[in-house]
């Protein structure tokens, strides 16, 4: 396992017919422990999401896709259970990624390590 912490910067690009110009951004310090899941708990809460019932996925740079398995959502993606990978292991330094929140409305991030 990694042993070090990744700083990764998370912007906010846009959502359900909205184009955030500027976009809004955080910082992150994600440890080697934390999990997709965990990061995307984090990522919603610092975005201030109240209603946090939908689905969401991390596509790595890589095409990989990780989070919640929902074979009644999407039986034809293979996602990867966020509970089980941890952050440290599959990004690698200088990668950009993506995250999206409600997979209806498609509010799109893109990630910076």
């Amino acid at each position: 396992m990694a042993r070090t912490w990744l700083q990764i910067r998370v912007d906010l690009l846009g959502g359900c017919g909205i184009v955030c110009d500027p976009s809004p951004g955080r910082m992150f310090l994600v440890g080697p422990s934390h999990s997709f899941e965990q990061f995307a708990q984090a990522i919603d809460a610092a975005f201030a999401r109240w209603d946090l019932s939908h689905l969401h996925e991390f596509e790595l740079a890589d095409g990989r896709l990780i989070g919640y398995p929902d074979d009644s959502f999407a039986p034809d993606v293979e996602w990867l259970d966020h509970a089980k990978l941890k952050v440290a292991r599959e990004v690698k330094p200088g990668e950009r990624f993506e995250y999206v929140f409600d997979l209806g409305d498609n509010w799109r991030h893109l990630l910076h390590y």
